[in-house]
């Protein structure tokens, strides 16, 4: 028993590492937008119309708010929530499955007068989401999202995957590849639920409704689920949304529609719609926060009652068509420009694109600073690559505010161009938007770079002089020259397209001709869960079983996918490192257009860098924590007491308990070269680790690699036996493959392993313990230990360091899908 608890420990710590964390991801980006002062900001007003907002001691015209129709201050609304309060306090503190208060039943029978269709009232859209579907969807269903359904609804599926439901996401508005799913799925399911939004808040699109309901007819087993947040009140019959707009013979049978009481409607709640009485019963008797959460306050009540009167008069017309005025006229000023806008949109919300979160940041900061307020766009709510500002229109811009926003922001725009080495055929290669109809001049010329640095690129190691790459580069880990040529061998000329790998090498030089920056990186197929966590590999492996390749794609690594450490010479003390390495990204930006490539990966670089993090953040990379290097840095003792006192407390008990007491069981020899029987044991032995940890999940590495290794002066192998008394095989019981380069480092770089032997003789650490042995006893400088199993390491004398990525892509469909559609268990 205790063997085999020690074999599990094992095995958990060679798999653990430390995930992305989507919130320090989202945070990183957010920090550098806070800084500048254009997002987490308090209005200073005394009083609020809905045309201005104070920020920074500056009043500005507001193109942020989702009030569309400025409802929220209407006088009647007003006064209907301060009636509310006068007659029954500023709560009712209650749960409704007791007793509501008086005014729950006089909105939801305005509610019904409005839809024509039973409704349960919650405190916010967030709140339906959760009290709706896990009340509605079964195991025997199956959930299909719209890759750009909202956060809210994702978070409310996301609780029923423990359930045993099976989710999955298509493509934003692709009802081509939704019918595709329904084809292949239809038999496995009772109900198949697609989720979607009506108009979403982002680009202002539209789903298509009305052809999502001729699939539904089309499919018995499909059914619809549409969150209506952002179509209220401005569109359909009395205001009741853009869905509705739609259906004009009333609610879909199939289909469930969540409206908003507050955005346009100016109160606050959430309104969740069905077609028939069975789902409403469901769902009202015990809808999980309906039951438990505390009731909307009788202020907002009051306030969404006197709203839903004024939706069923015909006053709610003229706002709807004086605000399509409004949004017309904006649309026909903005096709005098060369504003790059995403979608022409017929709802409130506008997207122009800048790209970069540099240029982001910088319009928005411009344009608050001349008086106007817009929203900034950035990830997660869009890709890093599609950066832009969000603009929304209400009935509280008049038309002399929403002509100086079209000029100003055609002004801004062009100058943020300018100051941020932005393009206009960069920001729409990134939306796949055509050129402008009618290019117009620049109000600013796009300067070009004075800065006199030069940049080179090659395609091989031996188009570098040694010395240079060795000077800067080669002696950190196993990357020297003679290592780089090593992999170019080793990845090229495979059967396996995921094993050839092309090599890109970059050079970046001062006016003077000094190096500023020196890297490479590797152009190979990628599996888009490389650095997710080990229970979504290990589903996504048996789906590979019969399609190998299901969810890989082509990117760009900084380094490679075999080596280990820090790939990118940065001399931070140049005055150009800065445009060094824009011009560096700018270059991988050419090589991922080229080679169709989906993202760059810039890998293992120091945490705790905040110039580096804001730097990177404003190129459109977000961060995101990537295992940590362990380097063995004191190898000046001379014996195993002088080991022993390098290591901590615990360390020692370690060494004592887990590696000595096992060393007598070991013969350990050290070759330079191993016979072909040997190095096919080696490669199963590295197969059985491979297969055992999915801490980083790539792809198995090409027999030539290893016979190239096998042959190579650079490499040698610590071979573990157990020795003849104590064990019938002769065979190894583990082989560390271990590197040497130019400057005397050793790298640990691969482990093979025979699990049988595992459990009862700690050959894992009696390994670690081997290979640094080995490299005191070559007097080596340092031991590159490797990332992951970090305890074990440290057990040993390892220090750990954090590193970081920073990682781009076209389009961040395969993340979310994946964080979206599998359960993430506890490893």
């Amino acid at each position: 028993m205790f063997c085999f608890i020690e074999t599990a420990n094992i095995a958990k710590h060679m798999a653990k590492i430390r995930h992305n964390n989507i919130i320090d991801t989202v945070d990183s980006v957010l920090s550098v937008s806070k800084k500048k002062g254009i997002i987490h900001l308090h209005a200073e007003d005394q009083n609020l119309s809905g045309q201005h907002l104070t920020l920074h001691g500056k009043q500005v015209l507001h193109f942020g708010t989702c009030g569309y129709l400025g409802l929220e201050h209407h006088p009647q609304v007003k006064r209907g929530a301060i009636d509310a309060i006068e007659r029954y306090g500023t709560q009712f503190p209650m749960s409704r499955t007791y007793i509501s208060n008086p005014l729950y039943r006089e909105l939801e029978v305005l509610i019904k007068q409005l839809y024509n269709a039973p409704v349960v009232i919650s405190k916010n859209c967030t709140l339906s989401h959760l009290t709706v579907i896990p009340s509605i969807i079964r195991q025997s269903d199956l959930v299909i999202l719209d890759h750009q359904v909202h956060a809210s609804v994702q978070e409310a599926v996301k609780k029923l995957l423990s359930q045993g439901v099976t989710v999955e996401m298509v493509r934003h508005n692709n009802l081509e590849m939704l019918e595709d799913r329904i084809k292949k799925q239809r038999g496995k399911f009772e109900r198949i639920w697609y989720m979607a939004d009506s108009v979403y808040s982002m680009y202002g699109d539209f789903a298509p409704i009305k052809d999502l309901i001729a699939l539904a007819e089309k499919y018995e087993q499909l059914y619809l689920y549409v969150d209506d947040a952002h179509g209220m009140s401005w569109a359909g019959k009395h205001g009741t949304g853009y869905a509705m707009s739609q259906m004009p013979d009333g609610l879909y049978r199939k289909m469930i529609l969540t409206a908003n009481l507050g955005k346009a409607f100016g109160a606050c709640g959430g309104l969740s719609l069905f077609p028939n009485e069975e789902w409403y019963n469901r769902v009202n008797n015990f809808g999980g926060p309906l039951t438990f959460s505390v009731q909307i306050e009788p202020a907002t009540l009051g306030a969404a009652i006197a709203s839903a009167k004024i939706h069923l008069s015909d006053e709610i017309y003229t706002y709807q068509q004086e605000l399509q005025r409004k949004i017309a006229y904006f649309n026909h000023l903005l096709k005098q420009t060369d504003l790059p806008l995403v979608h022409e949109s017929e709802s409130p919300i506008f997207y122009i694109g800048t790209g970069t979160m540099e240029m982001g940041n910088h319009l928005v900061q411009a344009l608050l600073q001349d008086g106007v307020y817009v929203n900034l766009a950035t990830f997660p709510a869009v890709p890093a690559k599609n950066i832009g500002v969000r603009i929304t229109i209400s009935l509280t811009n008049s038309d002399e505010d929403i002509e100086e926003l079209v000029r100003k922001l055609q002004l801004h725009f062009h100058l943020a161009l300018a100051a941020t080495n932005q393009t206009q055929e960069n920001i729409r290669k990134a939306f796949k938007m055509a050129p402008p109809a009618q290019p117009l001049a620049p109000a600013v010329a796009q300067p070009t770079s004075a800065s006199g640095i030069s940049l080179q690129r090659y395609t091989s190691i031996t188009q570098i002089e040694a010395g240079l790459w060795n000077k800067h580069l080669g002696r950190r880990a196993m990357f020297d020259w003679e290592g780089m040529h090593f992999l170019e061998d080793s990845f090229s000329n495979n059967p396996e397209k995921e094993n050839n790998w092309d090599f890109r090498y970059y050079t970046v030089q001062d006016p003077e001709g000094k190096v500023v920056l020196l890297t490479f990186a590797a152009i190979a197929l990628l599996k888009e869960d490389m650095f997710s966590q080990a229970s979504i590999s290990k589903a996504l492996e048996r789906e590979r079983e019969a399609n190998p390749y299901y969810l890989t794609t082509t990117g760009i690594v900084l380094g490679s996918l075999f080596t280990e450490g820090n790939h990118l010479y940065l001399d931070r003390t140049s005055p150009y490192w800065k445009e060094a390495l824009k011009a560096l990204l700018s270059e991988l930006s050419k090589e991922q257009e080229a080679n169709q490539a989906s993202s760059i990966l810039l890998r293992d670089l120091d945490d705790k860098d905040p110039e580096l993090d804001e730097f990177m953040v404003e190129q459109d990379f977000v961060k995101m924590h990537l295992p940590e290097s362990c380097v063995v840095e004191d190898l000046n003792w001379t014996d195993e007491d002088g080991f022993r006192k390098t290591l901590s407390k615990k360390g020692r008990e370690n060494f004592v308990q887990k590696i000595k007491r096992n060393e007598h069981f070991y013969d350990v020899v050290v070759k330079d070269q191993l016979d072909a029987e040997e190095l096919q044991h080696a490669m199963a032995l590295f197969r059985n680790v491979k297969n055992n940890n999915f801490a980083i999940n790539n792809f198995l590495f090409p027999e030539k690699m290893f016979q190239q290794l096998n042959e190579s002066k650079s490499w040698e192998f610590i071979v573990l036996y157990i020795k003849e008394e104590y064990s019938i095989s002769r065979k190894p019981v583990a082989v560390a493959f271990c590197h040497r380069n130019v400057a005397n480092v050793y790298s640990f770089m691969l482990i093979g392993m025979d699990y049988e032997y595992l459990m009862t003789y700690g050959v894992y650490r009696q390994t670690l313990y081997q290979v640094i042995k080995r490299a005191n006893a070559l007097q080596c400088t340092q031991v590159n230990m490797g990332i992951s199993a970090t305890i074990e390491k440290k057990k040993v004398g390892a220090t750990p360091y954090p590193k970081v990525g920073y990682y781009q892509s076209k389009d961040n469909f395969a993340l979310e899908m994946m964080g979206a559609t599998f359960a993430i268990e506890k490893e």
